[in-house]
C-alpha cells in the first residue's frame, strides 16, 4: 500500500458517491499541479498532482464540454459548452487547489488557434513541444505499469482509456500511432504525462525521461 498526502474529508457519503466536493483542498505545497487541456469544437481539460519525488500520476478532475451517449459524442448544455463557461469553470476549480492564482498555465497543441481567446479568461494555453508520438507513447508507459490512479468521480476519460485503439501494424514511419477518435481528454492525459516533473533523483519506475 501505498501512502500519499491527498486526503478526502469526512463524510458519510458512500464511496462509489464521492465527489471533488470530498477532497482535501488546497493541495500540499509539496504537490505540482498540471493541467492539460484539448481545444476545438470539442474542450476538454484535465488537472493532475504529482507528489514530491514521484513520477505517480493523481487525476483529479476533468472538464469536457461533452459527454458519450450509447458511444456517441455529443455536447452538453450551456452551463459548460461555451469557450467562456468552459474557462470560468477550469479557473474557478483551479483556484481551490492553488488559491491566490488569477491565470491556470495549461498544455496544448503547438498549433492550437484558441491560445489568445483563452488567454481572455485567465487560461495560459502552452504550446507542449513533444510531438503527438512521443506524448501518446508516454501516456501508454504510464498505463502500462500502473503508475497513475484516477479520482471515482471521473467518467470521460476512463471511457476514453477503455476505447482507445492502438493499430497493430505500424505506419509507413514506423510508429504505432493510437487513432485519433473520441480522445479530447485523453489528449490532455498524454500531454500531462509528457510534461511531468523531472527529479534529480532517478526513480526506478520503469518510466523513461525524455
Amino acid at each position: 500500500t501505498r501512502r500519499c498526502s491527498i486526503s478526502f474529508a469526512e463524510s458519510r457519503t458512500p464511496c462509489a458517491m464521492l465527489s471533488p466536493s470530498d477532497l482535501r483542498r488546497p493541495l500540499p505545497p509539496s504537490w505540482k499541479l498540471f493541467v492539460g487541456i484539448d481545444t476545438g469544437t470539442y474542450l476538454s481539460a484535465l488537472f493532475a498532482a504529482f507528489p514530491p519525488d514521484s513520477y505517480d500520476m493523481f487525476v483529479l478532475e476533468e472538464f469536457p464540454n461533452y459527454r458519450y451517449i450509447g458511444g456517441e459524442i455529443e455536447l452538453v448544455g450551456d452551463d459548460i459548452g461555451s469557450i467562456p463557461s468552459w474557462s470560468r469553470a477550469v479557473l474557478g476549480a483551479y483556484q481551490r487547489y492553488v488559491p491566490g492564482r488569477s491565470k491556470v498555465h495549461a498544455w496544448c497543441d503547438e498549433n492550437s488557434q484558441f491560445k489568445t481567446e483563452l488567454a481572455n479568461y485567465g487560461l495560459v494555453a502552452q504550446g507542449n513541444h513533444r510531438k503527438l508520438e512521443l506524448r501518446v507513447e508516454i501516456g501508454r508507459e504510464y498505463v502500462n505499469n500502473r503508475r497513475f490512479w484516477m479520482a471515482p468521480w471521473l467518467s470521460v476519460l476512463p471511457w476514453e482509456m477503455e476505447h482507445a485503439e492502438w493499430p497493430d501494424e505500424t505506419t509507413s514511419a514506423g510508429r504505432f500511432e493510437r487513432i485519433k477518435e473520441k480522445d479530447h481528454t485523453l489528449a490532455c492525459f498524454e500531454h500531462i504525462a509528457s510534461r511531468r516533473p523531472r527529479h534529480r533523483r532517478h526513480l526506478a519506475s520503469g518510466l523513461k525521461c525524455r
